[in-house]
């Protein structure tokens, strides 16, 4: 479900595989927040997220509030996917990004 590598350039990258809903949360949740609180900054590939429900968006806020000085960049979204961000009005809130390569260019500190 949560699958964690490190890039070559040292950043971290957090793979999602399958539904963000109530019965994945519980464990999602633990696995991300332990990985973005030992980092600086962590990429979130949500390539093999095929659906996110309202528990899946409800643990996007609180990750976004716990991250404190952290920074978590979203990539990969499915179309459907970055819709339900859109219409929630939530993706303002992230960093998101197109592609993997991107989110870690921007995670390096260089403009996009």
């Amino acid at each position: 479900m949560v699958k964690t590598e490190r890039t070559s350039t040292d950043v971290l990258v957090i793979r999602i595989e399958g539904r963000l809903d109530a019965a994945s949360r519980p464990i999602v949740e633990p696995a991300i927040t332990r990985e973005l609180q030992s980092v600086p900054c962590a990429i979130v590939d949500l390539s093999g997220v095929p659906f996110v429900g309202s528990e899946g968006l409800r643990l996007f806020l609180m990750l976004r509030r716990q991250q404190g000085s952290a920074r978590m960049l979203l990539c990969n979204m499915q179309d459907h996917v970055r819709e339900v961000f859109e219409i929630s009005g939530l993706l303002p809130l992230f960093d998101v990004f197109t592609a993997q390569h991107e989110a870690e260019h921007a995670a390096r500190g260089n403009p996009t």
